[in-house]
């Protein structure tokens, strides 16, 4: 029994480990149609990819240029339709 119990509790601890963390990754893309503003848009930047200026992500998938005035609601011009069509992006 006690056997039992101790390799549970270790399953536990090791699964818990071994999860995977959300620190130190780019504002994630899914939950597109939760947005808590009008434009459906939030800020996006990626420093680590060579994006260090903030830019507007939207649920039309595009991006646009950070309304300095009022953030991305609503965002300024398109600059892509897609991340990689950024300028300067350099992950793949």
């Amino acid at each position: 029994m006690k056997l039992s119990t101790i390799s549970t509790i270790l399953t536990i601890i090791v699964s818990i480990m071994a999860a995977p963390t959300t620190e130190g990754q780019d504002t994630p893309i899914t939950g597109l149609g939760s947005r808590s503003v009008a434009s459906g848009c939030y800020p996006f930047a990626s420093p680590r990819c060579g994006l260090s200026d903030t830019y507007c992500q939207c649920a039309d998938g595009r991006f646009y240029d950070y309304n300095g005035k009022m953030g991305c609601n609503p965002p300024a011009a398109i600059v892509a339709e897609s991340v990689t069509g950024i300028p300067g992006y350099t992950c793949t």
